[in-house]
């Protein structure tokens, strides 16, 4: 195999890995948002706001959107690790 056909194997690799990786990412923010944001009531004080809001990461819901952040960052450095093979 060619060195040019090598690297393009490995960009289309680290392309498929960062795509979804920055999917889960995106899941593991808007998840908790759009429920927080559901179910947020404005006459909530500050605190009291911030504490739903830690009751919810402790929730399954919580849980999956800590578990995509996670492994999305994670599919992101293995993708980042891989254009180090690169060749000149």
């Amino acid at each position: 195999m060619s060195k040019s056909a090598r690297n393009d194997r490995v960009r289309y690799r680290a392309t498929f890995l960062n795509t979804l990786g920055t999917s889960l990412v995106m899941i593991g923010f808007l998840l908790p948002g759009m429920r927080l944001y559901e179910g947020y009531d404005h006459r909530l004080t500050r605190s009291e706001a911030w504490a739903v809001s830690l009751k919810f990461l402790q929730t399954e819901p919580g849980a999956v959107s800590m578990s995509a952040l996670i492994i999305g960052f994670c599919l992101h450095f293995i993708a980042l690790h891989h254009l180090r093979k690169l060749e000149d």
